[in-house]
């Protein structure tokens, strides 16, 4: 059955009988069409070798030559090719928001996504992400990884103004299902801590690495190379013709992200005790 995402206020603090704080909505996509919509998300434009827009073994589809990804049933379809037409790499995907979301009191993210494939060597992103102005290394980024090579759980990781590498990982397992299934993955971006959710489950939870800055949001998907040893494999190659291209992807249902309401100022209060 077609799911329905209510793209409405759906979060609310009472202060008292009469102030009530609502958790505002930012973005809201159940990708009902036939492609993803432009007025909320975009791909990368090049600018040069050193953008952003080739990463490991994979260059991403950016705006001169390519259009937004599909939607087929719901769902927003995330795809790697193992041709690239331009160059020999894997051609895959990094679709972003076009809104940055500031921290503010926090921000609340929902995504319900699931990998079609377990080849080995691919990996799905789900998270947030911006570099520092004026670096091309130090940034800041919140993120579920689905790695193909991991296919039971879900990696979890955490930037604060840090150099692009290695990050602060922790691999938590699903309950029940793979990487395959549908899973429901929640971030919660908190001034004081962040947050990371799987199917309603609390599985992980960082104080010391609390990004400040704004961040986009992003659904990506890409083939690593030997630096991520726990990602790569390297039975996994480009392909040398259309012909024998293979296609990999991500399914996305849903994208919610909303603003978190502060506490009561009772609580506030409670906690500077």
């Amino acid at each position: 059955m077609r799911k329905v995402l209510f793209c409405i206020l759906i979060g609310f603090l009472v202060i008292s009988p009469s102030t009530v704080i609502l958790a505002e909505t930012l973005l809201c996509d159940d990708f009902s069409g036939n492609i993803v919509s432009s007025s909320k998300w975009h791909i990368p434009t090049w600018v040069s070798p050193t953008d952003g827009t080739v990463v490991g073994l994979t260059q991403f589809r950016f705006t001169q030559n390519s259009s937004l990804p599909a939607a087929d049933d719901g769902n927003a379809i995330i795809v790697v090719e193992s041709y690239n037409p331009t160059a020999f790499s894997f051609y895959g995907t990094d679709l972003r928001s076009n809104q940055s979301f500031a921290l503010g009191t926090g921000i609340h993210i929902t995504v319900r996504a699931k990998m079609n494939t377990i080849t080995p060597g691919i990996v799905g992103g789900i998270f947030l992400y911006a570099l520092k102005p004026g670096s091309t290394t130090y940034h800041d980024e919140i993120d579920f990884e689905l790695l193909t090579n991991l296919p039971n759980g879900a990696q979890t990781n955490i930037y604060s103004n840090e150099k692009l590498g290695t990050g602060n990982v922790q691999f938590v397992p699903y309950t029940s299902g793979s990487i395959t299934d549908y899973h429901t993955y929640e971030i919660k971006w908190q001034p004081t801590q962040v947050s990371w959710f799987i199917d309603g489950n609390l599985v992980r939870t960082d104080t010391s690495h609390v990004p400040t800055g704004p961040m986009n949001f992003h659904l990506n998907i890409w083939v690593p190379d030997p630096g991520w040893p726990a990602a790569y494999d390297p039975n996994l190659k480009p392909a040398t013709s259309a012909s024998s291209s293979r296609i990999y992807s991500m399914s996305v249902d849903s994208v919610h992200i909303q603003s978190i309401p502060p506490p009561p100022a009772g609580e506030l209060a409670h906690h500077h005790e």
